[in-house]
């Protein structure tokens, strides 16, 4: 085989593979580009998931609270003080009156178990104010998304050793795009638990 013969036979496969490289970068750049795609939408799927779990979590501290303060105030229960909160037909604009916990400028005043009821149905709706104004308020009202609550007792009349069942609602926006009907949609959410104080 002569010299010239194979500079020639060499050039023409240069010639036959010089596009193959841009053609691999161009389906590289594909495939990529769907897979980041799908990435994107698992990110955003897990963010909803997040949100929605945040909201169960905070609803459920929320319930807890006000058993708690419940189970604190066992002639407060005894009295029926607890048997129909809702925190719907709670003002938060003023506080209660007597104030039965400390506070950074104040000390609580003395409470009976009525006072301290209502009291605790306060700052379970509004949450204690806050001493900066940095620091988010507390309570149904603050912490979930048009957030209420409700204490009910089940049996008429209340008396020692009924179940109470504790309602947390909240307002969750559906953040499904693929559905136009559903889509920025807000669907109640609830938690309750029942439980003898």
């Amino acid at each position: 085989m002569s010299l010239s013969l194979f500079k020639t036979t060499t050039r023409n496969r240069r010639r036959n593979h010089s596009g193959f490289t841009l053609i691999e970068v161009l389906v590289t750049v594909v495939v990529v580009s769907i897979g980041l795609l799908g990435l994107a939408g698992l990110q955003i799927n897990g963010l909803r998931a997040n949100l929605s779990s945040e909201a169960r979590s905070k609803a459920t501290l929320l319930a807890s609270d006000i058993i708690e303060r419940m189970r604190a105030n066992p002639l407060g229960v005894a009295n029926n003080d607890y048997a129909n909160i809702d925190t719907a037909g709670i003002g938060c604009n003023a506080t209660p009156d007597p104030f039965c916990s400390n506070t950074s400028s104040a000390v609580a005043a003395s409470c009976t178990p009525t006072e301290m009821a209502a009291f605790d149905a306060w700052v379970w709706a509004c949450g204690m104010p806050p001493a900066n104004a940095d620091i988010v308020q507390g309570g149904v009202s603050h912490q979930l998304n048009q957030g209420t609550g409700s204490v009910v007792c089940d049996t008429v009349p209340c008396v020692a050793g009924s179940t109470y069942t504790v309602t947390v609602s909240w307002n969750e926006t559906n953040l499904n795009t693929g559905d136009a009907a559903t889509s920025g949609v807000n669907t109640v959410q609830n938690i309750a638990l029942v439980v003898v104080p």
